[in-house]
C-alpha cells in the first residue's frame, strides 16, 4: 500500500472510531506531516482522499472540519456488503434471498459474517476503509455501536438495518410488521378456541423485534381478553397454547402437548407441527435495495425512513 493509502486510511478511522468527532476540526496538515512523518505533497494527497470522499470538508481560515450533516453515496449500486451473524436459520433464509435478489440486480454481495456486535463493529469499519458505501445490517445484539453507525450515516455510507435492532432516526429499518404477524397468529388460535395463551421467550429478550412480538401478544390477548403468561406451566389448563417469539423457540417447546404459534415460517419447524408464520422474505429483500437506493437519490435530502411488510398468505 503506497504511504498516501497508509496515511489516507489510518486518518479515516481516527475518525470512524470517534477520536474526532462530526463537526470538530481535524488534524492541520502541519500536524499530520508530523505524525506520520510524511512529506506535505503526501500528506495533501490523502487530504484531498479524505475530501473526495466526504470524510471532511476544507474551509478557508478554519480548516479542515469532520462533517457533520447526513449525505448519501449516489449513482448506480454496484455492490452491497451484508454483515450478519450466521447461526440462524431464519438470517441465513433471509441472507440466500438478498443474495438472489442482488444476483438479478447485476449487484455483487460481500458478506461479513460477524455474530456479535462488537465483531460488527470492526466489520463495519474494516468494510468502510475498504470503500463499500451500500450495508445491510442484522444487528447481533446491543454491543452494536450506534454512535459508529451514526458516523458512518454523516460520511455518507447508505445503511439499512434489518430485523432485530431499531435504528432510529439514523438510518433506515427494514422488517416484519411484527403486531399484524400475532395479530394473524392469534386469529389462528381462536379457530381452535385458545382463551390461554403462555408466551415463551428463551433468548435475551432485550432485542427490538423480541419486544415489539411481546407487547403485540400481550396487548392483544388483552383486548380479546385471553389469559397472557410468560410462565410455562408443568400442566396446561384447557384451550391453551403457546405463542413463540419466533421459530427458534418455538422448536425447544413442542413437547409439551399443546399447539404452538411462531413466527418465521421455516420448514424444518412446521414438520414438527408448529403453526409458524412465513416472513414475506422475497419482500424483504427487495425492501432492502429499495432503501439503498433512496438513500442514493435522495442524497442529503434523505430521512430515516421504517419498512414494515406483511405476508399475504403467511400460512400457505
Amino acid at each position: 500500500m503506497l504511504l498516501t493509502d497508509r496515511i489516507y486510511h489510518d486518518m479515516f478511522e481516527l475518525i470512524l472510531r470517534g477520536e474526532f468527532q462530526p463537526g470538530e476540526k481535524f488534524l492541520t496538515e502541519q500536524e499530520a506531516i508530523e505524525r506520520y512523518k510524511a512529506s506535505r505533497v503526501t500528506v495533501r494527497r490523502a487530504f484531498a482522499m479524505l475530501e473526495e470522499n466526504r470524510v471532511i470538508s476544507r474551509k478557508q481560515k478554519v480548516g479542515s472540519v469532520v462533517n457533520s450533516s447526513f449525505s448519501a453515496f449516489e449513482g448506480n449500486l454496484k455492490t452491497i456488503a451484508a454483515v450478519v451473524p450466521l447461526y440462524s436459520h431464519f438470517v441465513r433464509s433471509f441472507l440466500a434471498t438478498l443474495c438472489c435478489e442482488a444476483s438479478k440486480r447485476n449487484v455483487i454481495t460481500i458478506l461479513e459474517p460477524a455474530a456479535t456486535g462488537k465483531a460488527q463493529n470492526e466489520a463495519l469499519t474494516r468494510l468502510v476503509l475498504h470503500g463499500v458505501r451500500d450495508i445491510v445490517i442484522w444487528g447481533a445484539d446491543r454491543d452494536l455501536n450506534m454512535d459508529l453507525c451514526l458516523r458512518l450515516r454523516i460520511l455518507g455510507v447508505n445503511l439499512t438495518f434489518f430485523d432485530q435492532i431499531d435504528p432510529g432516526e439514523i438510518a433506515d429499518y427494514v422488517c416484519l410488521d411484527n403486531y399484524a404477524a400475532i395479530n394473524d397468529l392469534l386469529d389462528k388460535a381462536a379457530e381452535i378456541n385458545v382463551k390461554n395463551i403462555f408466551y415463551a421467550i428463551y433468548e435475551g429478550g432485550c432485542i427490538d423485534t423480541e419486544r415489539e412480538r411481546f407487547e403485540a401478544c400481550r396487548e392483544i390477548c388483552k383486548q380479546r381478553n385471553w389469559n397472557f403468561s410468560t410462565t410455562l406451566p408443568e400442566s396446561f389448563p384447557p384451550d391453551s397454547a403457546i405463542v413463540a417469539v419466533n421459530d427458534e423457540n418455538a422448536m425447544k417447546v413442542v413437547n409439551y402437548n399443546v399447539p404452538v404459534f411462531s413466527i418465521d415460517g421455516l420448514d424444518q419447524c412446521r414438520k414438527l407441527g408448529v403453526t409458524s408464520y412465513r416472513q414475506p422474505m422475497d419482500e424483504l429483500a427487495k425492501s432492502c435495495f429499495e432503501s439503498l437506493l433512496r438513500q442514493r437519490k435522495l442524497g442529503s435530502n434523505w430521512h430515516a425512513r421504517q419498512y414494515r411488510l406483511r405476508h399475504e398468505d403467511p400460512f400457505a
